[in-house]
């Protein structure tokens, strides 16, 4: 008899941890499926991590001369692009790009998705001059300037690459990268989308990571 009611306590014991287990499993599942890195997936342009690496806090200035930190922003994905006003060409490419892309996108979209254009060349790109220059792509768009120690560690977080290039008697330039650097709700770097940003490849990606 006793062995019986062990043998059964056993049995009940290993049918528990079975269903525990296939519990574990379908949730993990469920999550990788409504996990914008999951349903994207990577390619060589492109690269979405499941889970990030923080972003250290800052205090830059904005276009409008308004001291920026991490709570400034509202909640919601940024899409951070390094650049400078004196560009000749990367920059305003891909600053009109974006915004065909942000006059596309649903407004339930936008309310959770702001771009973020990082000067590297805070000596010259002050408020007085950064403002009209995002004032004529898209007013919407956030400029970071006036903190080279700030603007360091972030590139170093988030992936960022910049570099003075001096050209004699010319006016230097700024060698930097061109990818979107992908930033989460709670300022975790989470990838990067390298160009072309054509409104039919961008509209999708950013669709599936904001809604989610």
């Amino acid at each position: 008899m006793n062995n019986r009611v062990s043998s059964a306590s056993r049995l009940g014991a290993i049918l528990l941890f079975v269903v525990l287990a296939v519990s574990a499993v379908v949730g993990t599942l469920a999550a990788r499926l409504t996990d914008p890195a999951t349903r994207l997936g990577s390619t060589s342009d492109m690269m979405l991590f499941q889970s990030g690496s923080p972003v250290s806090d800052f205090e830059f200035i904005d276009q409008h001369g308004e001291r920026r930190d991490q709570r400034s922003f509202s909640s919601g994905w940024k899409l951070v692009f390094f650049g400078y006003t004196f560009c000749p060409d990367i920059c305003p490419t891909t600053l009109a790009d974006l915004n065909r892309v942000w006059k596309a996108l649903p407004d339930e979209t936008l309310q959770h998705l702001e771009v973020v254009f990082v000067s590297v060349d805070p000596q010259r790109d002050r408020p007085a001059s950064l403002a009209p220059y995002l004032q004529y792509f898209n007013p919407a768009f956030v400029g970071l300037t006036g903190n080279p120690q700030a603007l360091s560690l972030l590139a170093q977080e988030i992936n960022g690459f910049y570099a003075r290039v001096d050209r004699g008697d010319a006016p230097y330039l700024m060698d930097h990268s061109a990818n979107l650097m992908l930033v989460d709700a709670d300022w975790q770097f989470r990838g990067y989308i390298e160009p072309p940003f054509r409104p039919d490849r961008l509209i999708p990606i950013l669709t599936a990571i904001v809604d989610r």
